[in-house]
């Protein structure tokens, strides 16, 4: 197939508020249409403990200190990260900054959630982050670090966000499909 020949469909991105406005027009109209809703999960540093508003990073305070949003962030206490693999990060190691750190040690797990809709050969597309939930426990631990007797220290882990965070509010007479891959299909039926 040449390049020539690929046809590309309009993409159309929209807040939350422009979506359902357009979901709420369809239904208005009587066409016939589908919301498909993609879960990912993504763990690629984009949210770590600096860039978070402070009523979020309280969440956070046992662990961490920080001065401010956007400035380094250093580990209080010793703890154990179990949601990537056991990683232990020492009292004082620096954490997360919003810059100046390539390779962030910490990292908040995320779902970025996407609802879609095709009409008329063109995608109307509303996309959002759900960051995980942090779970701080105190445990004990034996091993390597923390000798024969083992020792107790804060784990922390991540919980699923709530389905009520991954839904938007959509008109009670709308169905949502939840995809796990999205192919956007060309339908070439309706140009013969």
């Amino acid at each position: 197939m040449s390049r020539e020949s690929v046809v590309r469909l309009p993409l159309y991105e929209c807040n939350e508020h422009q979506f359902v406005e357009n979901i709420r027009r369809l239904l208005e109209s009587g066409e016939k249409f589908v919301v498909n809703r993609r879960i990912t999960l993504h763990d690629d540093a984009r949210y770590g403990p600096a860039t978070l508003p402070d009523q979020e990073y309280s969440r956070y305070s046992s662990l961490c200190v920080r001065k401010s949003v956007n400035s380094t962030v250093y580990a209080k206490v010793p703890f154990v990260d179990s949601f990537h693999g056991g990683r232990m990060h020492d009292e004082q190691e620096n954490l997360h900054a919003a810059s100046s750190l390539l390779y962030p040690r910490m990292s908040i797990p995320y779902y970025r959630v996407e609802y879609s809709v095709n009409v008329w050969g063109g995608t109307y597309l509303f996309t959002f982050d759900a960051l995980f939930n942090p779970q701080i426990a105190i445990e004990k631990k034996t091993g390597r670090r923390f000798g024969k007797e083992g020792a107790l220290v804060h784990v922390l882990d991540y919980g699923q966000p709530e389905e009520r965070v991954l839904a938007i509010n959509l008109p009670k007479e709308v169905m949502v499909f939840d995809v796990k891959h999205m192919i956007r299909v060309i339908d070439h039926s309706s140009n013969f």
